[in-house]
């Protein structure tokens, strides 16, 4: 099969799903239903062809969610937005995540859409290998994130036992758990997991290759991906690693039991369509192929209590459709290239920190991977040079500093075309995150 016989075939299913969605939203919500007639669509039968769908322009960003959500809780008393297709007494479970304004933004779930996730999460845990059974110590935010109670649920819906002490318990007391329960797998930020290693042998007198787990899941932030912090990762903890997102609006991709990081599995095909690609400065659609990359529109294809549609959650992603080099499998795999709202331009030369943060981690063990991007304004726009502060390792005693500034700007310049400055600082410095490490900071909005 050909990448474009796939694709033609996977839209063709997505399509039928699609008109039934294009109507159940516009039925059952006046917030999709205005947004779509602004569009031009006063029925949906209008929306007759996938071309047609693809032309849609954005109906949700992460703004819209929000208005959303504030409108909803003066016009009917709840938070959980003015696009709920279904009625409040069928939603039976929420999640959230926070927004830079402090306010949550809600994730509502019918009794049907906690089973299609619970299904596709399943997926997701078999691709990593987690068998029925299995211990899996879950270190994500428990406090509302989608990463905590749904995927606690899910693996206990899947036959898993879920320690679910969260990233909330502290680096101390995760490590305790681990080792008063003797988990298989562990799930946690690589931020989180990279903590571990630092404070293991301190907190409870064992290096992590000595706990016994076998298998990391990480989400939530780059790192699973970046080669020397994939090879950290599995050489200190004896174990596979396996690169997720799910969770939400029954998206579901992984990498695969490959020692090297050959983009994320989609493993959601028949119930959400996340490769939606549309250039992130035009936001006209792109021909979906092997390669391209583009800002996803994110739709749910039978989601029922708060649907993605046409939904702009910010994220960059490159579509790759042929054999995986790490498994063999024919289909479609997602790499996450950024966030669109975190590109920086430099002179005309783009870049995201997850690709900064790459090239600084090429110089471990002399660094420990940990950076700040210092901004004197919001992205895009940076005047160069680019201050980046990079945080020696542990054992970085006694190195040329000044030899290994140079290394790393000579680096960067090489592959990715900016210039920089580096400062580099003791390890330890800089704060670490049990949930995601925060890679920009904007001097001006900070002081």
């Amino acid at each position: 099969m050909t990448a474009e016989e796939y694709l033609a075939n996977q839209m063709e299913i997505k399509f039928a799903k699609l008109r039934q969605q294009t109507a159940y939203v516009y039925e059952n919500a006046e917030f999709f239903r205005s947004r779509l007639q602004a569009a031009g669509v006063n029925d949906p039968r209008d929306v007759d062809s996938m071309d047609a769908f693809r032309a849609l322009p954005v109906m949700m960003t992460k703004a819209d969610h929000r208005t959303s959500q504030s409108d909803s809780l003066q016009q009917h008393g709840h938070s959980f937005g003015m696009h709920l297709c279904a009625s409040l007494d069928q939603v039976i479970h929420v999640a959230a995540t926070s927004g830079t304004s402090g306010d949550p933004t809600f994730y509502t779930f019918t009794r049907k859409d906690q089973q299609i996730t619970h299904e596709v999460l399943g997926r997701l845990f078999k691709m990593a290998t987690i068998q029925p059974g299995d211990t899996v110590l879950q270190a994500f935010g428990l406090s509302m994130w989608l990463a905590g109670v749904t995927v606690v649920q899910a693996l206990e819906a899947y036959g898993a036992r879920p320690i679910a002490v969260g990233a909330e318990a502290g680096i101390a007391k995760i490590l305790r758990y681990i080792q008063l329960t003797r988990p298989r797998v562990l799930m946690a930020t690589p931020s989180l997991a990279t903590h571990l290693i630092e404070r293991s042998e301190k907190e409870i007198g064992v290096p992590v290759g000595e706990l016994g787990i076998e298998v990391i899941a990480c989400a939530g932030e780059p790192g699973a991906g970046i080669p020397a912090v994939r090879q950290r990762l599995m050489n200190e903890y004896g174990a596979m690693l396996y690169d997720f997102t799910g969770g939400a609006w029954h998206n579901g991709t992984i990498s695969c039991n490959s020692e090297q990081h050959h983009g994320m599995h989609y493993m959601a095909e028949e119930y959400c369509f996340r490769y939606d690609l549309i250039d992130p400065q035009t936001k006209q659609p792109l021909a979906l192929a092997d390669g391209v990359v583009g800002e996803a529109i994110h739709t749910a294809l039978e989601y029922q209590a708060g649907p993605a549609f046409r939904n702009a959650t910010g994220d960059l992603l490159k579509l790759q459709v042929n054999e995986c080099p790490g498994c063999g499998e024919f289909g479609a795999r997602i790499d996450i290239v950024g966030r669109v709202d975190d590109l920086l331009n430099i002179k005309g030369v783009k870049v995201y920190p997850a690709a900064l943060k790459s090239v600084v981690t090429e110089f471990q063990p002399d660094v420990s991977g940990q950076i700040q991007i210092l901004l004197d304004a919001p992205p895009p726009r940076v005047l160069p040079p680019l201050n980046i502060t990079v945080e020696l390792d542990r054992q970085g005693t006694g190195i040329d500093e000044a030899g290994l500034v140079t290394r790393i700007q000579k680096r960067i310049s090489e592959l990715l075309k900016v210039p920089t400055a580096i400062t580099l600082v003791p390890f330890g410095a800089l704060e670490r995150s049990n949930l995601k490490t925060k890679m920009l900071i904007i001097k001006q909005a900070d002081s």
